[in-house]
């Protein structure tokens, strides 16, 4: 597998996990959003450096979604201690764990039907094997 490869099975799981935790429409975060604030929850404390090295998104972006949900109150900013000129960024846990509550508890079965609609039963539950045996590789977890 290359990267190009990569990056692509990566959109498309993304897509499968917003529509199985029923994140769209008004209540969508943009892909590049919910990785900042994923990234936040993950790390607080984080510059906008280490959030721009850590999620790959470009440094201009992740400043104004930082900016938006300060504004709207879902993130805090403060300078940081050590240097004035870096500021830091955290999320209020009442609002991280509003957030993260329910997500990840979903079945992805009705998302993979809805995002992948060609596939027939016995390849979706495949799907759902490979990703629970490559989600305990990538976490070092010993599979079941």
């Amino acid at each position: 597998m290359d990267a190009a490869n990569l990056h692509l099975i990566a959109r498309r799981l993304r897509s499968i996990a917003f529509a199985a935790t029923g994140h769209t429409g008004a209540q969508r975060f943009a892909p590049s959003e919910y990785a900042v604030i994923e990234d936040v929850a993950l790390h607080p404390d984080s510059s906008i450096r280490e959030i721009t090295e850590r999620t790959a998104i470009v440094q201009s972006l992740v400043s104004r979604i930082v900016a938006r949900y300060r504004d709207e109150g879902l993130l805090a900013t403060a300078p940081d201690p050590a240097d004035g000129r870096r500021v830091l960024v955290r999320i209020d846990r009442t609002v991280r764990q509003e957030i993260f509550r329910a997500r990840g508890r979903e079945s992805i079965d009705a998302a993979l039907a809805t995002e992948l609609p060609g596939l027939a039963p016995e390849q979706q539950q495949r799907i759902v094997g490979l990703l629970d045996e490559l989600g305990a590789l990538l976490r070092g977890v010993p599979e079941r």
